[in-house]
């Protein structure tokens, strides 16, 4: 296949499981919605109103992260109930067209939520145009990242129910735990290092550089500090989550 027929079947499986599958599940937009929205009523109501801008900001970030685990969820449910998986791996399509097909397909449920969190962030910090498109490509690193995690993890699931409980354990270490939703000032100065072994910490340390938030230093690894060794961290995860999800997926079945 040329990379014209590539380019139009990643767009076909875009429209397939993401147009289609939002007008006939409305309801997906409501559960996207509920959680991000849920924390930042909670840090409207409980934290000071420094502090909603963190709020805000970690609403985009979840929201990025979300398309993990609709990857997860997605592309396990095609592999195992429906065999759509095997179907398109052994035509002339290519494996990573596929990826990139389910993965632009989630990108489609969230847009709506991020179009809201970045009219809120808009209108509870002032954001320039620069900080704006540096916001921007957070996002795409975080889906990236995100789907790639979602994609492999879905390839070695033998079952409908492992999805849950692995999902939650793992979507939940990476949007709730680590401090996407509140700033790393919260975390002891000596402990701050250990938030970093979630990739989503790097994303969330870098949009507060590029809203201007005050983002806390890491005495013990100065190096996490700087918004340059935040950029070549978030990179080097996403490019290793890419590479792993591309070497290690299961394509075919046992």
């Amino acid at each position: 296949m040329s990379w014209r027929t590539q380019v139009r079947a990643v767009l076909r499986i875009c429209w397939f499981n993401g147009f289609l599958g939002l007008a006939r599940s409305p309801l997906v937009l409501v559960a996207l919605f509920l959680t991000p929205v849920s924390f930042l009523f909670f840090i409207y109501v409980l934290a000071p109103r420094s502090e909603l801008p963190f709020g805000v900001v970690g609403g985009i970030l979840f929201s990025c992260l979300f398309t993990g685990t609709g990857m997860m969820n997605d592309c396990a449910y095609l592999r195992l109930e429906r065999q759509l998986q095997q179907v398109f791996i052994s035509s002339p399509l290519r494996p990573i067209s596929w990826v990139l097909g389910m993965a632009l397909s989630q990108l489609v449920f969230t847009v709506p939520a991020l179009v809201l969190f970045l009219t809120v962030l808009l209108l509870v910090t002032p954001v320039s145009a620069l900080s704006f498109l540096a916001l921007l490509g957070l996002i795409v690193l975080a889906w990236l990242l995100s789907a790639s995690l979602g994609f492999l993890l879905s390839t070695f699931f033998r079952t409908l129910r492992e999805i849950w409980p692995i999902g939650m354990i793992v979507f939940t270490s990476l949007s709730v735990i680590p401090p996407v939703f509140y700033p790393l000032a919260a975390v002891p100065a000596d402990f701050r290092w250990v938030a970093f072994l979630a990739p989503s910490t790097f994303a969330s340390q870098l949009a507060a550089h590029a809203v201007g938030l005050p983002v806390a230093s890491v005495p013990s690894v100065p190096f996490l500090s700087s918004p340059a060794g935040l950029v070549v961290g978030l990179v080097g995860l996403t490019v290793l989550f890419i590479g792993v999800a591309m070497r290690f997926a299961r394509w075919r079945e046992p």
